[in-house]
């Protein structure tokens, strides 16, 4: 299910420390549990560069993983992870540390390109924390994909599209739905990730 070959790019807990970025980026974000790491390590498989639990919260910085799609030094990608938010157990100065480096992460990722890559349960309905995060967000182009599509027959797809009806109207791509589990999705993932590489690279020669 890999992207292709991977590597470990970086891993920071300090805004001042987010590296300028070298690559097109995709960043991760989700509510804490939504399966981000999960899908993360589906994508850059048979690595594991991304930690996982049962407990909400498990990742407290930012993770970067550089992904080759084609041959070229032009087709990396690079996979970015953040933490997950929704759960209240932090305390503020943590919560105020992690958006500094997810702003931080905006600004150094400009010269670069950045897709937001907005990881969402289908089961779920909308709530408080989605509007701050699709407010933040605000023009920025993001991708919305459901995770543990394995979950939601799909007869009942378009009922929890309805539900998230408000974010997908905003949404510069998806929804997606995928399935870390029994792989469906990737297929649209990768195609979706090649492009924004042709695009923001200038790799449209390159085979990605």
């Amino acid at each position: 299910m890999g992207l292709g070959k991977s590597e470990l790019s970086f891993t920071v807990l300090d805004a001042a420390r987010v590296p300028q970025g070298k690559s097109p980026r995709w960043a991760v974000l989700g509510r804490s549990n939504v399966g981000k790491s999960s899908l993360l390590n589906a994508l850059t498989h048979p690595h594991k560069f991304f930690r996982t639990g049962s407990k909400p919260g498990v990742t407290t910085g930012l993770v970067g993983v550089r992904v080759l799609l084609g041959k070229s030094e032009k087709s990396a990608l690079e996979l970015v992870d953040l933490p997950g938010f929704g759960y209240a157990k932090h305390s503020r100065n943590i919560l105020s540390k992690w958006d500094e480096l997810i702003a931080a992460l905006r600004e150094k990722s400009e010269d670069s390109g950045l897709m937001w890559i907005w990881l969402a349960d289908p089961t779920r309905v909308p709530a408080e924390a989605e509007a701050q995060l699709s407010e933040w967000l605000g023009m920025s182009p993001f991708s919305l994909v459901f995770t543990k599509a394995d979950q939601v027959k799909k007869s009942e797809r378009a009922a929890s599209e309805k539900k998230w009806s408000s974010v997908i109207s905003r949404a510069t791509e998806g929804p997606y739905w995928v399935s870390a589990m029994k792989g469906e999705g990737f297929h649209e993932l990768e195609k979706s990730a090649r492009a924004f590489v042709r695009v923001h690279a200038g790799a449209a020669s390159e085979n990605v």
